[in-house]
């Protein structure tokens, strides 16, 4: 744009010191940069409607192989690398088996995570195992999980040395506002349709069970999900009692127990000092997708035909009285004759799109949705303090940390003091594959506790699974705006977990002006009183929880 500028006329009896000349390449370097030229998706091809309809002739198998060849003709697209995208993050390139990080082949992915089910939880309650072998078919499917319940269990778990005696003001808040039913306002605010079945919990109301264990009750916990006696500070014979006596520091082993509790049991795990400021139900609501067209068609249909007859086309499914031999689709227009064959699929791919195009499915997106399987939210986003249109956000404690991007485990960073998840996610599987294989192999004497059980592999684990799973990028995730979703994952925008203390205090103090049971006193008013969330014109997006960042860590490991 400046070069479009005539070099006499801005320049003419200007100074290049000039105040005024300063402030106008300012300007318009502002004005440049605030719009975005995204290029992370190609033009879609099989949004198409006759293309779309084409599909029909295709059998499972042939859906999974053009799923697989779509997904990495889009990775080409991007120019996607392993190992550079492993050093733009600060993630180890490689995995201490020998691996590659964000390697996007699936087999890989799978193999991996199948020899840590083979080997940790052979002997594990058959729940919990069949739930691990249930979700590696799922992934080679290339669908969603569908292994894990539909309903999203009403938990919420914590750990703290003193139990719950020990947790933070306003920790309480999981226990008395949860269970209830969301006010008429937040219920449209979600759907304003009553044949919703699983949306009763938010019109009527829900139980909700919270627990805050101590050192003896992890260790109770950990025996009981891994059928092996678990003692700190000992190691037995078997593969976790061996895992858990390495972790001698008790926020490792805190660590560990989140993500071995949102992978047996589900539900929400939240450090004793984080607390809600919305109800869970409404993090992530209207999130649009930005999966990449094309793999979001073909993972509907591999979903909605998977459970049936593999050997015939989509049609000969739903229609039976239709037959077709055939694997040739034939596009007609009103100029040529496109033949496309799936086993040849070659998608036009060559030209660049300004934006990512996004879409917004029927049903709200919730963790009580079947198809919602987890809920994460990014701590940190180096990118943002180096964005010009996000200049809301900036602060002089981001300027220190984004410039250098440096001070947290990733560039790019997922929030672990709270965690959401349906059980059996291969997220959390994957987590727990990568913790024993540092203790394993004795990388883990090498790291810090962010490093071997805390953001640092959760963060990876969770870019591996979009990765391998859906062909999203980590550069993708950059810069959001609000929350967006990736197939079965909500993914929230930075600090939608992290909002002010000026907000929980406010909120605390408008639940304490009901008095006593706030089921019995709410009078008509909300007591959720930022409704979606706390929001300013800085905020980035709606702040749905609070973290109070006391640390207990730092100074009892």
């Amino acid at each position: 744009m400046i070069n479009l500028i005539s070099r006499n006329v801005v320049f003419r009896n200007i100074r290049i010191t000039s105040p005024a000349k300063i402030l106008l390449i300012f300007f318009i370097l502002v004005v440049y940069f605030s719009f975005s030229f995204g290029t992370s998706h190609p033009p879609s091809f099989l949004s198409d409607p006759e293309a779309h309809a084409h599909l029909t002739d295709a059998s499972l198998p042939e859906l999974v192989e053009l799923h697989d060849q779509v997904k990495s003709d889009i990775l080409q697209y991007k120019k996607f690398s392993p190992s550079a995208t492993a050093e733009k993050l600060r993630s180890p390139i490689y995995l201490p088996d020998g691996s590659v990080n964000f390697d996007p082949d699936l087999k890989a992915y799978v193999d991996r995570l199948r020899k840590f089910v083979d080997e940790y939880l052979r002997n594990t309650p058959e729940k919990i195992r069949r739930g691990a072998q249930n979700t590696l078919n799922d992934i080679n499917k290339r669908t969603p999980p569908t292994s894990r319940p539909d309903t999203f269990p009403s938990k919420v778990w914590s750990t703290h040395p003193f139990g719950f005696d020990g947790v933070e003001e306003g920790f309480g808040l999981w226990r008395k506002l949860l269970p209830l039913p969301l006010s008429p306002r937040l219920v449209n605010e979600i759907s304003t349709r009553k044949d919703i079945g699983w949306l009763k919990p938010v019109r009527e109301g829900q139980e909700w069970e919270v627990i805050v264990t101590d050192d003896d009750g992890l260790d109770k916990w950990m025996s009981e999900w891994t059928a092996e006696r678990i003692t700190r500070g000992e190691m037995g014979p078997g593969k976790w009692s061996r895992l858990w006596g390495r972790l001698e520091k008790g926020v490792l082993r805190a660590d560990l127990f989140r993500y071995v509790s949102m992978f047996a049991a589900g539900g929400i795990y939240s450090d004793s000092d984080t607390m809600p400021i919305s109800h869970p139900y409404v993090w992530g609501l209207h999130a649009p997708s930005i999966l990449h067209p094309d793999i979001e068609t073909l993972t509907k249909l591999i979903q909605q035909t998977s459970s049936t007859t593999p050997s015939l086309p989509i049609k000969d499914r739903l229609n039976p009285r239709h037959s077709s031999d055939t694997n040739i689709y034939t596009q007609h227009n009103d100029t040529n004759e496109t033949i496309i064959n799936l086993q040849s699929y070659n998608p036009p791919y060559s030209s660049l799109s300004r934006r990512a195009p996004v879409s917004i499915t029927e049903l709200p997106t919730t963790i009580l949705n079947p198809e919602i399987s987890m809920i994460v939210a990014i701590e940190w986003d180096s990118m943002i303090g180096r964005t010009l249109s996000m200049w809301k956000q900036w602060t002089w404690f981001r300027y220190k940390r984004s410039w250098p991007d440096c001070c947290y485990p990733r560039g790019l960073e997922m929030v672990q003091n709270l965690l959401v998840s349906k059980p059996f996610h291969p997220i959390m599987l994957d987590t727990l594959a990568t913790v024993a294989e540092l203790v394993d192999t004795g990388v883990a004497n090498r790291l810090s506790p962010l490093d071997l059980t805390g953001p640092g592999p959760f963060t990876d684990a969770v870019l591996r699974y979009l990765l391998v799973q859906y062909g999203v990028t980590a550069a993708d995730l950059r810069s959001l705006r609000g929350p967006v979703r990736v197939g079965d994952v909500l993914i929230l925008q930075e600090e939608a977990w992290h909002a002010p203390n000026k907000a929980i205090r406010r909120l605390l103090s408008h639940v304490q002006s009901f008095g006593g049971k706030v089921t019995d006193n709410t009078n008509g008013k909300d007591p959720w009183l930022f409704g979606l969330g706390w929001q300013n014109w800085q905020s980035g997006g709606k702040k749905v929880s609070y973290h109070g960042l006391t640390g207990i860590w730092k100074g009892n490991q």
